[in-house]
Parts: C-alpha cells; sequence; structure tokens
C-alpha cells in the first residue's frame, strides 16, 4: 500500500532549498536568426527571440539554451523547428537531459522546391521525471545536410515557426518511496 509520500503531486510545492511556489513552464518563439546546419549541428539552441516563462523562476538561460529544473518532478517537453534543407539528408531534432538524449524525430522531407516543399517542419516530445539541477536542452542534428554546395538552415527572426515547450505536470505523481 503507499504511503502519503507516494501520492505527493508535483508542482505545487517546489524545492525548499529555493523558497519557490507554483507550476514551472516555459514558452519560447522564434530564434533570432538563422542557424546554418554547418554552424550549429548538435549544439544547444539559444538565443530565442521571445521567451515567456514562470514568473519566479528564470530557468532558461538564452546564452547557453539550458532550461534548468528547479525541482523534482515529471516534466513534459516539445519543440518544433522549421527548416530548409537543399541536399535531400535526413533532418533530426531531439531533447537532451543532462546531455543525454531522451527523444529524437527522423525527417527525410528535403530537396527544396524540387523535391517536395522547401520549407519542412520537424517535432519531438518527450515526458520523463526529472531531478532539482538536471537541465532540459533542445538540439537538431544535420551532419550530412551541408555536405555539399548550398546550406541548410533553421528558419530565423522572431515568428511562430520554431517552438520550445518545458512544463511540469500538475498531478504526475513523484513516487518518493
Amino acid at each position: 500500500m503507499a504511503n502519503y509520500r507516494s501520492w505527493m503531486l508535483t508542482g505545487y510545492q517546489q524545492s525548499d532549498t529555493i523558497g519557490r511556489h507554483g507550476l514551472q513552464w516555459l514558452h519560447t518563439r522564434g530564434l533570432v536568426n538563422h542557424r546554418y546546419f554547418s554552424d550549429w549541428h548538435d549544439t544547444n539552441l539559444s538565443n530565442w527571440g521571445t521567451i515567456n516563462q514562470s514568473y519566479d523562476t528564470s530557468a532558461l538561460d538564452n546564452n547557453n539554451g539550458r532550461y534548468y529544473c528547479r525541482s523534482k518532478g515529471v516534466i513534459f517537453s516539445t519543440v518544433t523547428l522549421m527548416y530548409t534543407n537543399p541536399n535531400d539528408r535526413d533532418f533530426h531534432v531531439a531533447l537532451y537531459v543532462n546531455n543525454n538524449m531522451f527523444s529524437l524525430s527522423n525527417d527525410h522531407s528535403a530537396g527544396g522546391n524540387n523535391n517536395g516543399h522547401q520549407w519542412n517542419g520537424a517535432t519531438t516530445s518527450m515526458c520523463l521525471s526529472v531531478n532539482e539541477g538536471d537541465y532540459v536542452t533542445c538540439r537538431f542534428l544535420a551532419s550530412s545536410g551541408f555536405s555539399s554546395g548550398t546550406r541548410g538552415y533553421i528558419y530565423g527572426g522572431n515568428n511562430t515557426y520554431n517552438n520550445w515547450q518545458v512544463f511540469y505536470l500538475p498531478g504526475a505523481q513523484n513516487n518518493q518511496g
């Protein structure tokens, strides 16, 4: 039989060590400029154009692209990126926790206007338990997408095409014993 601690709700009472209350959340929109495959492959996406997050956490470091978890709990994260890939190669969107990949898309819709659409979108999501101090990042992987001629890139500008969200799930069980 479960004890009272196995039914604790995550998110409402944040870590006592930092004295924060309420659900932690993040919504970003738009990257400040284009992110070329050859320059940003397997690098944390940072310098988001618009950042909305829970007012008392400021958990996103927009310089290194890390979103810091301020308490133990269960989170959901999703990222959608719009890209052009003229070389008809694989493109991946990935979510990481502490530099460990937990979610990966596999998209192969490219080749510019001659092979489908010039602009394509990719999304991946994850739901998992985190600890205080963990950090979440998002990246794209396109190592072969810039191997010849014209480089592919993530669309830049403060737009609604690129989004990244992270939030704690209210009511999710935080098994503690």
